[in-house]
This record gives structure tokens, C-alpha cells and sequence, in this order.
């Protein structure tokens, strides 16, 4: 019976999320063709979108205390770039995907959709073109395939940054967005008195952490001394406390050793985001206190709209698009520098079987460009290396054969006074010692004729298949280089769509029936809901909110319809263009069978006794 009530309790509780959620939706649709609020709609679109995400686990702390380190162990991969002289500089939400690509969300309201290796590109690369996209990045979602992924979000942090009055600082919307925080430190570093200041900040806000103690070999007395002092100092501001070694648990990965990834701790953290995670109450609860504060927040700012003069309203904002016209040439050295990233992988790929002029050359392309890879190509591939590995044995048989001729033949003509094969001929008086020795060569030679055969084999194979599977690469090549091009047109594409809204901005700045609207729908559709899910907020929330909700209806909004037109430098917006396929041709592989046989390979040694 307690099972069953609390499956109908949780689904009351999912329930009540859900029509929370969709009466945020049509609120967010009202609001969003209002300009003069966007950041506070933008704020509703994060909680819509998060409350029908995954969990969001937030890593914070300081710099280099191992934060990306420890998201990589977690997920068992390499996955983000970890580099001490350029930190992680912008928040990274890791998500579940079945298609790995990273998406770039541009402060702008860009989106471009990158292969899954320029995670480096958008994160710690120090080229300049790296550094200019950066500078114009929001934050980035990464989506790839991992069981952890499939309970929560994993973010990856910016560092703790110095703020008035000795207290770090971090976004305050990106606290807002996430359930539950981990609080890195590494071990023998305690935490600052900045960082003691955010952390009592948070507890009083109901944000309470989770502190991860990065670097700790659980063998180490010192490191377990230090995690007890910091257990002592801070244990009363987290919710709990757990010690790990990320650099263990990657090492553990590469090399399958149980004993280490156990001591690492990684798989306790791993459960730990397990179970705090998938527990709709809890989830509710924290959607519903955001929609509270949100609604503050649009309270105070609709209770502006009125103050302010219409036609000066109007003149703001195009004073607002003159001034953006300054950083217009920034906006193009981003767009330059984006393309200019397309434009040198489109040229890489075009050139990539270029210089491809013997077999050799071709697989270290293959093991390079994952692009030039499927199943026919790594089945290939693998005759190819066979192939290869039974010339270099052969080489070195036939090494060892030819030095050992060298050897006795030597010896033979300093005893006998004339060469070994001519000395064969009265075989019957050779000494023990020198039958022993030819018999040595015939038995390297019989090795060197196996491989001899076996490669000749090998090489058969390979020439079968040379030319269908050389024409399977060059299509793979032109695959990448089709990629490449869409991607281009797609942000270009969506650069023209974010014109033309720009354009109609100037139309619809004095169409204020939205706000007006939205008035009527939070009177109307949320004020009752709020009312009667008497679980979703608590008496007090309740109490706040409908506070809030009363002023936003009771807003008296002008009507007087603005006529000034933004100017026409919106018209001037600059459009990503793309003739890559007229600048660089496709280079096709062009192998023939002389170019995969291996030069110079040693003729096979005659046996020497029949």
C-alpha cells in the first residue's frame, strides 16, 4: 500500500510539472515578441527547456583544482580539453545524445552545430580564431552516448571569479538552472575565504553542495588528514562529502585496472549522481521556485514599461542598434573567423589523399580522418596492415638469414679455403659444427619462404580489392566535403532567418498587445493553477507569488504606437557566404598495384641442402 500511494503521489507530482509547464509554454510565446524584456523571457525559455531536461549537475570551483578532469573520469573518455595554460572558459552542458556534435550558443542568439572535435576549438584553443569565437560564446552543449548522461546533465564550469567584499563570484543564472552542485577543491588546497563567503551566500539561498575533494590517493595519511580538517571547517555548509582521484580513474580506463578505478573513488561518485537524480518532487519543487522568482522579476520589469516615454523608448533602442554598429566589425571577425575554421577543414579533406602515394601513406591517413572510415574501409585496412607486418617479418628473417650466411661463409672459407656453396658440394665432409650451421640457414630459409608465400598472398588479396575500395575512399572524402558545405549553408541560412528578424523588430516595437496578454493569461490560467496545485510551492512561495501576480495584472500599459524605424544598418547584417567547392577541388586516390607492393623487398635465399 505505501508503494502504491507514493507511485500516485509521484505521479501527481509529474502531473503538476507537466501543466506547469505548459502554461510557462504559451506565456513564453506571448512575451517573447516583446523586446524591451528579452533577457527576462530568455530567463523562462532556460527554466521551460530545464524543467524538460535531465537533472543539471553543476562542478564548481577555483581554477585548476581539476574540474574538467573529473568530468572526463566520470564519463570514462577524454572528452573535454584539459590545459593549464587556457582554462575552461565557457559553461558546458553535457548532455545525452545518440549523434555526438557540439552546439554553440552565441550571446547573440547564434546556434552553430560543430563535429564533435572542436570541443578544443570552442573551449581551451589558443588560436586566434579559437579566442574570437570564444569572446561571442554564451555556452556550448556537448551530446554524446553514456549511461550517466541518461539520469542527468553534467555542467562543466568556468572558474570561481574574485568579487566585492572577499566573496567569489559565479552566474547567478547558471545556479538557477541546475539541482544540484559539486564543489571541487583539490586536496592540500583548502578553500579560500572567497570561496567560504559564495558557499555561506548559497546556504542561504537553499543551495547547499556537495564537496568533491579532487587528487586524493585514499592511501595517503596527509590527503586523508586533509580531508577530514575540510570536513571539519565546511561540513555544516554542504550535504555531504567525498574524496576522489580523477587522474586514477583515467588511468584506470586506459589501463583496465580494477583495483585502481576503485581506489579512485570514481565509481562512488558516479552512484552518488545516480542517486540524487530522477526525483520528479524535487524537480517540481525547484521548476516551481523559479517560476516564482521569474515572475518577481516580470513584475519589476513591466512596472517600467509605463515610465518610459514611447517615442523615447523608440529612440533608445535605435540609439541601441547605432551603438551595436561599433561592434560590428568584432561581429565579422567572428563570422570571418567560423568560416574561416569550415573553410580550413573543407581544404584539408579536399587535399587529404593528395600526397597518398604508396600504401603506407594511405593507412596513417585512415587511422587519422575518422571520416574516411567504415566497415569495408577498417576491413581493408586490417589485410593491408597483415600485410605489411608479414613484410617486415620477412625482412628481418630475411635479416637474420643473410647475417648468418655472412657469418659462416667466413668461417667456412678461412677452414676450407673456398666458398660455402662449393663446399656443399662434398657435404659428407663438412664437420658437425658446419652441418649444424647450414642446417640453421635451410631452416631460416624455409621461414623466409613461408613468409614469402604468405605475403605474396596477402599482396593478391590487396589488389582484388585496390581499386573498388580506393574509389569507396574518394566517395567518403566527397561525403565529408558535402558535410562541410551544409553545415556552412546552414548557419548561413540561419544568419538570413536572424536578419529578417531583426528587420520586423522596427514593425512590431510598438505592439504592446502581447504584454497586455500576457496580463490577461497569468490572471486567467496561471494565478488559479498556482492556486490549486497547492504542492508545488510552499505557503509562503504561494503567498509571494500571488503578490506578484496581482501587480502584473494590475499594470496600466500605454498604448501609443511607436512609428520609428530601426536603421538600415539592419539590412547591412552580414551574411555567411560559401564557394569552397570552386576553390579546392577534390584530390581522388589514385593507387595502382605498384605503388602498394613494398620496394625493394629481398629475393627469397635458395636452400642450400636438397
Amino acid at each position: 500500500m505505501i508503494e502504491k500511494d507514493g507511485g500516485v503521489k509521484q505521479n501527481m507530482e509529474t502531473d503538476s510539472l507537466h501543466q506547469l509547464i505548459e502554461r510557462m509554454k504559451p506565456l513564453h510565446v506571448m512575451l517573447e515578441q516583446n523586446t524591451y524584456i528579452t533577457d527576462t523571457t530568455k530567463r523562462l525559455k532556460l527554466i521551460i527547456e530545464d524543467a524538460q531536461e535531465k537533472e543539471a549537475l553543476l562542478f564548481l570551483g577555483k581554477e585548476r583544482v581539476g574540474k574538467t578532469t573529473l568530468i572526463n573520469a566520470l564519463l570514462g573518455r577524454e572528452l573535454l580539453s584539459v590545459s593549464t595554460q587556457n582554462p575552461t572558459s565557457v559553461n558546458t552542458f553535457i548532455k545525452y545524445g545518440e549523434r555526438e556534435c557540439v552546439k554553440a550558443y552565441f550571446f547573440d542568439g547564434m546556434i552553430a552545430t560543430f563535429d564533435i572535435d572542436k570541443i578544443q576549438l570552442l573551449t581551451t584553443g589558443d588560436t586566434f580564431s579559437a579566442q574570437i569565437i570564444r569572446e561571442h560564446l554564451d555556452y556550448i552543449e556537448i551530446y554524446i552516448q553514456h549511461e550517466l548522461l541518461q539520469h542527468a546533465t553534467i555542467v562543466d564550469t568556468v572558474s570561481l571569479q574574485v568579487g566585492a567584499e572577499n566573496t567569489a563570484y559565479f552566474s547567478s543564472i547558471m545556479l538557477e538552472r541546475v539541482q544540484e552542485v559539486f564543489w571541487v577543491l583539490r586536496n592540500g588546497s583548502a578553500a579560500t575565504l572567497d570561496e567560504y563567503n559564495l558557499l555561506v551566500k548559497m546556504n542561504q539561498q537553499n543551495l547547499k553542495p556537495y564537496f568533491v575533494i579532487n587528487a586524493v590517493d585514499q592511501r595517503d595519511a596527509a590527503a586523508s588528514d586533509f580531508v577530514k580538517e575540510e570536513l571539519a571547517k565546511y561540513g555544516e555548509l554542504c550535504k555531504d562529502m567525498l574524496s576522489v582521484s580523477a587522474v586514477q580513474a583515467i588511468e584506470a580506463k586506459k589501463t583496465n585496472n580494477t583495483q585502481l578505478l576503485i581506489d579512485s573513488n570514481i565509481t562512488q561518485l558516479a552512484q552518488l549522481v545516480k542517486e540524487i537524480t530522477g526525483h520528479p518532487a524535487k524537480k517540481m519543487q525547484h521548476t516551481a521556485g523559479r517560476f516564482s522568482n521569474w515572475l518577481s522579476r516580470l513584475q519589476t520589469e513591466l512596472a517600467m514599461i509605463p515610465e518610459r516615454d514611447p517615442y523615447l523608448s523608440a529612440l533608445e533602442n535605435v540609439k541601441k542598434y547605432v551603438e551595436e554598429a561599433k561592434v560590428e566589425f568584432s561581429l565579422q571577425q567572428r563570422d570571418r573567423a567560423i568560416l574561416g575554421a569550415f573553410e580550413e577543414e573543407y581544404k584539408q579533406a579536399s587535399q587529404v589523399l593528395k600526397s597518398v602515394q604508396t600504401l603506407y601513406q594511405l593507412l596513417q591517413v585512415l587511422a587519422t580522418e575518422l571520416y574516411l572510415r567504415d566497415e569495408t574501409i577498417e576491413q581493408f585496412e586490417g589485410q593491408a596492415i597483415a600485410y605489411q607486418e608479414a613484410v617486415r617479418d620477412y625482412r628481418k628473417r630475411h635479416a637474420e638469414y643473410t647475417q648468418l650466411f655472412a657469418q659462416v661463409e667466413k668461417q667456412f672459407e678461412k677452414t676450407y679455403s673456398t666458398s660455402l656453396i662449393e663446399g656443399l658440394n662434398n657435404a659428407e665432409q663438412l664437420t658437425e659444427y658446419f652441418k649444424e650451421q647450414v642446417g640453421r640457414l635451410d631452416e631460416l630459409q624455409q621461414h623466409c619462404a613461408t613468409l614469402f608465400t604468405r605475403i605474396k598472398e596477402k599482396e593478391k588479396h590487396i589488389f582484388q580489392q585496390l581499386y573498388t575500395v580506393q574509389n569507396h575512399i574518394t566517395a567518403l572524402a566527397a561525403g565529408r566535403l558535402k558535410a562541410i558545405l551544409q553545415q556552412v549553408n546552414d548557419l548561413s541560412r540561419q544568419q538570413q532567418r536572424e536578419r529578417t528578424f531583426m528587420q520586423s523588430y522596427s514593425d512590431k516595437l510598438n505592439e504592446f498587445t502581447c504584454i497586455i496578454e500576457a496580463q490577461n493569461f497569468v490572471r486567467d490560467a496561471i494565478r488559479p493553477f498556482l492556486q490549486a496545485e497547492d504542492i508545488l510551492l510552499s505557503p509562503e512561495q504561494l503567498e509571494t507569488t500571488l503578490a506578484s501576480i496581482d501587480k502584473i495584472v494590475s499594470l496600466s500599459l500605454p498604448h501609443k504606437q511607436l512609428n520609428e524605424q530601426m536603421p538600415s544598418l539592419l539590412n547591412e547584417h552580414t551574411v555567411i557566404k560559401c564557394d569552397f567547392d570552386s576553390k579546392y577541388k577534390l584530390q581522388p586516390l589514385h593507387l595502382t598495384e605498384a605503388d602498394v607492393v613494398s620496394a625493394e623487398l629481398p629475393e627469397l635465399p635458395t636452400k642450400l641442402l636438397t
